[in-house]
């Protein structure tokens, strides 16, 4: 029978002397029952008629009716490293009220429309499974599941809802959903998920497949835009340590004038006067005493930043540790002089190398009371037991071999160009060099240096000749630091001057210094206001350049500081963080780049107001600015800073070092 039809079939064909036409969707009709149901109705959704001929044939078969298929979401929770009391109680209410329907719930999002309700299409919800069976995991990561029913019709999943109706927040850091055709399709999370009952709305996540916002499907826009607008909040109202708004506003938090007028500041940031970039908005009430300060929240109380910008638990520790050292240095010349009333200023180097072969505390035989008044109960015992590392400072590795290295010009010029802050010194373009303020409020703009100063330290060069051929270079910090110097020199223990240092190219292609001017305002029209000091040639003159050397240094901590780490690479990068997520989604291509860069910055940057710049905090403490050391800050931005000028190639061209 079967050779019979096939001679009827071929002699068919030879009368006919045209191809026999079979429409491909029939081909893989045939084909698909060797596939689940969730291939073929994928294969049937993405084919178009390729003929007249073949779409004539599809339109004599039935319409299809969708059908179902099962898919799964792997979600996987991070549970926390150590959890306290009340935490772990609420964990076991959750694992108990999970069985009656307080769970997690989820629903797949899907990039298309559905023609008729308009809208995205959604799965079913689905619950998460063997939450409470898997209360007592004590891995880091436990992953549960969770199963969807989904037309065949349904398309590629391209976000995803969490509701969580459990007491407390949880950690998601990632779902995996498996069963379509196309593969497994991946959602990355690595977000703290709220109650219900804190944040009534659902959570959106969308899968690691990028789109520009004109690229964006159908099914996810109205999603990427609502996303937007929960990042954003509404400027309003004080915002809780669960939010995850990013919002911005001035640096009005820094002073505390409800402790004391002393301890008030200026408003940094919102004006001609004191221009900045902008902090993260936190939305707490004003002070007391000034309605434009916002009130001060010490520590230990957190500030606010969005939850996903608080620091993880391995991160917390580790900073923690670094912090603590830290402030102990910091804490400790305040602790010591609330503890004994003599006099501890360094009597000679010796001194100061005990700070790392010994310790301040142990050095004075204070280590014990310093220890009994922090405010750290929990860990003074373990302070103790590893006190002789925690309150020893680390010794700098250039003096470890020498400990006079660091008095040599040598030293003194490599630091100019591989120490903490490089990016100061710029090639010398005119000589004497020329000030930019107004003469009129500081005096003459011409410097005190004059060729004679310098022309025996040339190699037998002229002034000119070692410009045009780019040996002489310079670090200027004398407009950044004279506006400031009445002010800063008005303060108790505090002495400075604007400095100029200029440096030359030996032979051997290192740096020496030459030459360092010392300016202060002028106190009158006929007042010495700048000096010129020179490298030595006697006892006398050694120290005087030594001292010189001392005010360059202190002068260039403190722009170290100020501008090049804490501006530059904090307080400029925040107003970007926090435009970021407002403005660009999860799905944005370069979002996904930053992301990972962006981490924490806001965390750190809340700590620092918190304790480093804020008034009587450690950098008014320890840097020659003082109270005075936010507004240099905030005068080197306005001055200074542009953000086409802080790439490379750029900022070496600036400084004419490229």
């Amino acid at each position: 029978m079967a050779s019979s039809s096939r001679v009827l079939l071929r002699n068919s064909l030879k009368q006919n002397q045209s191809p026999f036409l079979v429409s491909p969707v029939l081909v893989r009709l045939r084909k698909a029952v060797k596939f689940p149901v969730a291939a073929l109705s994928e294969d049937l959704l993405r084919d178009p008629s390729s003929s007249s001929s073949s779409s004539s044939s599809s339109s004599s078969l039935p319409s299809e009716k969708p059908v179902k298929f099962r898919v799964r979401a792997v979600v996987t929770v991070r549970n926390k490293i150590k959890e306290g009391f009340k935490e772990t109680l609420v964990k076991h209410f959750d694992a108990l009220t999970d069985n009656i329907g307080q769970n997690i719930v989820l629903e797949l999002i899907s990039t298309e429309i559905d023609p008729k309700t308009k809208a995205a299409k959604k799965s079913n919800e689905a619950v998460l499974k063997d939450w409470s069976k898997k209360i007592n995991v004590k891995a880091e990561r436990v992953n549960y599941t969770a199963e969807y029913m989904v037309d065949s019709n349904f398309g590629e999943p391209g976000a995803i809802t969490v509701s969580n109706k459990h007491q407390q927040e949880f950690f998601l850091e990632c779902i995996t959903i498996e069963g379509f055709a196309t593969g497994p399709v991946h959602f990355p999370c690595n977000s703290w998920v709220q109650a219900r009952k804190d944040h009534p709305g659902k959570r959106i996540f969308f899968s690691n497949k990028p789109y520009l916002p004109g690229d964006t499907p159908a099914g996810l826009r109205f999603l990427r835009e609502k996303e937007l607008r929960n990042l954003r909040g509404d400027g309003k109202g004080v915002r809780n340590l669960s939010d995850r708004i990013y919002d911005f506003d001035t640096y009005n938090d820094l002073g505390n004038p409800d402790r004391a007028p002393e301890f008030a500041r200026p408003t940094i940031g919102g004006s001609e006067q004191y221009p900045y970039p902008r902090r993260c908005r936190t939305g707490r009430l004003p002070s007391d005493t000034d309605m434009f300060a916002e009130s001060r929240l010490e520590k230990p109380n957190p500030m606010y930043v969005p939850r996903d910008e608080r620091f993880e638990e391995s991160k917390q520790n580790t900073f923690s540790v670094k912090r603590l050292k830290a402030v102990l240095h910091n804490l400790i010349p305040g602790l010591k002089a609330s503890i004994s009333a003599d006099n501890q200023d360094f009597n000679d180097f010796s001194d100061v190398d005990g700070l790392y072969s010994k310790g301040l505390l142990i050095q004075l035989g204070l280590q014990d009371d310093v220890l009994k008044k922090l405010p750290l109960p929990n860990v003074v015992s373990k302070i103790q037991e590893s006190s002789q590392g925690l309150l020893k400072y680390d010794t700098p590795k250039i003096i470890s071999k020498d400990k006079f290295a660091w008095l040599r010009d040598d030293e003194f010029a490599r630091q100019a160009i591989a120490g903490v802050n490089p990016i100061g010194i710029e090639r010398l373009q005119v000589f004497p060099p020329v000030s930019k303020l107004d003469p009129q409020i500081y005096g003459p703009q011409e410097s005190a240096l004059k060729e004679e100063h310098i022309l025996n330290q040339l190699n037998g060069m002229t002034v000119q000749q070692a410009i045009d051929e780019n040996k002489l270079f310079i670090i200027d910090y004398h407009d950044v630091y004279l506006p400031f110097l009445e002010r800063i020199n008005a303060l108790d223990g505090r002495k400075a001057y604007a400095t100029r240092t200029i440096f030359f190219l030996t032979p051997l292609d290192t740096l020496k210094p030459v030459a360092i001017e010392l300016s202060l305002p002028p106190a009158g029209p006929s007042s010495r206001s700048k000096r010129v000091v020179t490298p030595a040639i006697d006892a006398t003159t050694n120290w005087m350049w030594q001292l010189a050397k001392a005010h360059v240094c202190a002068n260039d901590a403190g722009v170290h500081q100020l501008y090049n780490h804490w501006l530059r690479t904090h307080a400029c990068m925040e107003p970007f963080i926090l435009a970021a997520h407002r403005q660009m989604s999860a799905m944005h291509p370069i979002f996904k780049l930053l992301d990972p860069h962006m981490r924490y910055t806001l965390e750190i940057n809340a700590l620092a107001r918190q304790s480093l710049i804020n008034a009587d905090g450690i950098i008014e403490n320890c840097f020659t600015p003082g109270r005075y050391a936010m507004e240099i800050s905030s005068a080197f931005y306005k001055n200074y800073w542009r953000f086409d000028m802080d790439t490379l190639p750029a900022d070496l061209i600036r400084r004419y070092i490229s």
